[in-house]
């Protein structure tokens, strides 16, 4: 009897014990906290189990307040919010409500980023006051009323030539033609202030590319090119879109972190070298996340209006160029087609199909701002 009983307890805790675990396993909590950039408030709700959350976000009237439901229990841990901010949290059967009442209105754009997981709140209407610590004075972010910057990048040129194709096809030239007609499109929408790397046939390197951009704070850069195969694989084909690789993103971070000098000259509006690792991290997480998030739309873009009998798309690839690595800017580089490839020379070369190519890359970049 007395063993049966001791049993009996043991079992008892051992199934408390493990409710305990499972409850402890399956609780979520999230930390809130905030950062303040020239044209917009960032607030991260960071999840420290790295778990995906289903959310909602929305916007309520009188008062006005920014309003996130949480589709799962979770405890929110520390809420670290801008001055003048106030907040609240209530629990649901379906989840968790967290209410932001900012002290005034704000126009806003949502995403989640994975690795750790977290939801990210762009908050972009208004002015707001910051104090900064050392002077004590206020500055106020005005929200940007420019036109959205887009450079554009033909590949090669003047001594630089690029790949040789069908029937001595230059690729400087197929990339400057499509370019052009790009550019043109973009600077009819009215909506958009448009630089090119190259107007003409002439040599500019990579670096001077690269540093164009960052000069004229591109929102996006679009480098434009055209493939070549070996001799023996003339028949080789498709459109490719590439974006960063993240093992060339960190290798890059790496550099920025250890050269100060080169870093801040990178990140004109750090203050200091304190800020540095800071800047870095969120300018490559735009590269990564945004440009890829572009690419998908182009890619989408492409096959809806050419289909699988005008061009062969052969999907978004991940690699190191040069020029998708400045930090803050969403950079994509396309590869038209295979100029080797008798048949996709004759559709580069002709002035129709570089038109709607260009028109398909303008729709893209008109979707990913303004729809």
């Amino acid at each position: 009897m007395f063993l049966r009983s001791l049993n009996t307890f043991k079992l008892t805790v051992l199934l408390i014990l493990f409710s305990a675990v499972l409850s402890f396993a399956s609780s979520l909590s999230l930390k809130v906290y905030y950062g303040i950039h020239k044209d917009k408030i960032r607030i991260v709700l960071k999840s420290f189990a790295n778990k995906p959350i289903r959310y909602k976000v929305f916007s309520l009237e009188n008062p006005y307040r920014i309003v996130i439901d949480l589709k799962k229990h979770v405890k929110i841990r520390k809420v670290i919010l801008p001055k003048g901010f106030k907040y609240r949290v209530g629990k649901h059967p379906w989840g968790v409500r967290v209410v932001l009442i900012p002290p005034k209105e704000y126009s806003y754009t949502f995403f989640s980023l994975k690795n750790p997981y977290r939801i990210v709140l762009d908050l972009k209407k208004g002015a707001y006051k910051a104090v900064i610590a050392k002077t004590k004075r206020k500055k106020v972010f005005k929200k940007k009323l420019d036109k959205k910057v887009v450079v554009i990048d033909p590949g090669h040129g003047g001594k630089d030539p690029g790949a040789i194709g069908y029937r001595g096809i230059k690729e400087k030239w197929v990339n400057l033609q499509i370019a052009r007609y790009l550019a043109e499109y973009l600077r009819r929408d009215g909506r958009f202030k448009v630089v090119m790397t190259r107007y003409g046939d002439y040599y500019v390197s990579l670096g001077q590319r690269v540093r164009i951009a960052r000069k004229h704070k591109a929102d996006l850069f679009i480098s434009i090119h055209s493939d070549a195969a070996p001799r023996g694989r003339r028949w080789a084909r498709g459109t490719q879109i590439f974006v960063l690789s993240k093992e060339s993103a960190k290798r890059k971070k790496k550099q920025l972190l250890t050269n100060s000098q080169y870093a801040l000259a990178l990140f004109r509006d750090a203050r200091n070298a304190k800020a540095i690792p800071i800047l870095t991290d969120i300018g490559f997480e735009i590269t990564l996340n945004r440009s890829r998030e572009f690419a998908r739309l182009l890619a989408h873009q492409l096959q809806k209006d050419f289909g699988r009998r005008h061009i062969t798309f052969k999907g978004i690839r991940s690699r190191g160029f040069a020029v998708l690595k400045t930090p803050g800017t969403v950079s994509v580089l396309i590869e038209t087609g295979f100029i080797t490839n008798p048949y996709e020379a004759r559709k580069l070369t002709d002035r129709n199909f570089q038109k709607k190519f260009a028109y398909s890359i303008y729709k893209a970049i008109v979707k990913y701002f303004y729809k």
